[in-house]
């Protein structure tokens, strides 16, 4: 790149030196060098800072669904601790689509969301779980609510809350 700017640089001294209207000839000249610098802009905004400004983006979901994924599993892993009745609510923000799976064997929970690279999954290893899933989350700030409860284990959204009910007395 310097030895294309030297050459350049080298040009023009010797376009000033043998053209017989010095003035026009650099005006034109800087015409030439401005016309250039501006697509070598643009191309390399495009190139190089756009990439960058997505990757950083995908960073921020990725640290966000794990920071989430982290909250859900604590959540799971204390109330199946404390037993019967206890409850735990945790509050979530997530920028971006995303889906709950929780999988029985292995007990893990997996969040997936959506980069401009397709989804994305963090997952966490849990006490306890059961198979079920809650997919197409729309981007928002939500209130995880899991609870032990009598009735059938299962993951259901009611407007911004998402509710986890787990049985393992009922669910094995």
């Amino acid at each position: 790149m310097a030895a294309r700017i030297q050459g350049a640089l080298q040009f023009l001294m010797w376009w000033w030196k043998v053209s017989s209207v010095r003035g026009q000839s650099v005006v034109e000249y800087m015409l030439i060098v401005a016309a250039a610098l501006t697509i070598f802009a643009s191309v390399a905004y495009t190139v190089v800072i756009n990439p960058s400004q997505k990757n950083s983006n995908d960073e921020m979901l990725r640290s966000q669904a794990r920071s989430a994924c982290d909250a859900i599993s604590d959540a799971i892993n204390d109330v199946y601790s404390n037993s019967w009745g206890a409850a735990r609510t945790v509050h979530v923000p997530l920028p971006g689509e995303w889906n709950i799976y929780l999988a029985k064997n292995p007990p893990r929970l997996t969040l997936d969301v959506l980069t401009s690279r397709g989804a994305e999954n963090v997952s966490e290893n849990l006490r306890y779980s059961f198979d079920n899933s809650l997919e197409h989350i729309a981007s928002g700030n939500y209130t995880v609510i899991v609870n032990w409860w009598d009735n059938e284990e299962q993951i259901i959204m009611s407007g911004n809350k998402i509710y986890i009910h787990i049985n393992p007395s009922g669910g094995d």
